[in-house]
């Protein structure tokens, strides 16, 4: 007789599994939220940038090296604000930070020098860095564009500094595949 559930015991754990089944569905469901975007030069937060930006291109069009891209329509209502892929296409702080000088809205502030602008901030991954695996490599600090963003330890591997913009120069330029360094965008709690 100890071995049967009463009536209620039945009820209470039919409705717990089917309330995990929901939810591990709901989780399932759900796709993948894509990566918090890189912005350009001087944008406004994200809050701001998505009702401010007119989506025009202009800034898209003023960026010399072309890095400068609308984000794809699975950002919803982000879709068509700028961002840039550093893999790709990275920021190289062009003279007079031209992107910032050109958009109408003001979603992309106009800033005065490169050591202004706060894109993001690089990381390095030790367990991908070919240096911290006893191997040469300083692609990431020679292609650096500003003096002390990042640094070599006496073993030659490279550590980021505070003054580190997130143009991407290092990410894009690293050897290794995924890149052992990485630029965090300065909102990385885009999805929150």
């Amino acid at each position: 007789m100890a071995d049967r559930m009463s009536r209620r015991e039945l009820l209470s754990l039919v409705r717990r599994s089917a309330r995990r089944a929901l939810e591990a569905e709901g989780r399932r469901a759900q796709p993948p939220r894509p990566p918090a975007p890189l912005r350009p030069p001087g944008a406004a937060p994200e809050l701001i940038l998505a009702d401010s930006c007119t989506r025009c291109g202009a800034c898209v069009q003023a960026c010399p090296r072309e890095a400068i891209r609308p984000l794809p329509a699975l950002y919803g209502a982000w879709a068509g604000t700028p961002h840039i892929v550093p893999r790709h296409a990275p920021c190289v702080l062009c003279h007079g930070l031209r992107c910032t000088t050109v958009c109408p809205s003001g979603s992309l502030r106009p800033l005065r020098s490169p050591q202004e602008v706060q894109m993001g901030q690089a990381e390095v991954d030790p367990a991908r860095c070919l240096p911290y695996a006893g191997q040469p490599c300083q692609e990431c600090y020679t292609r650096c564009p500003l003096p002390g963003a990042l640094v070599l330890d006496e073993a030659a591997r490279p550590r980021v500094t505070s003054a580190c913009t997130g143009c991407g120069l290092c990410e894009h330029y690293c050897p290794t595949s995924p890149a052992a360094i990485r630029v965090r965008p300065r909102e990385a709690a885009f999805w929150t």
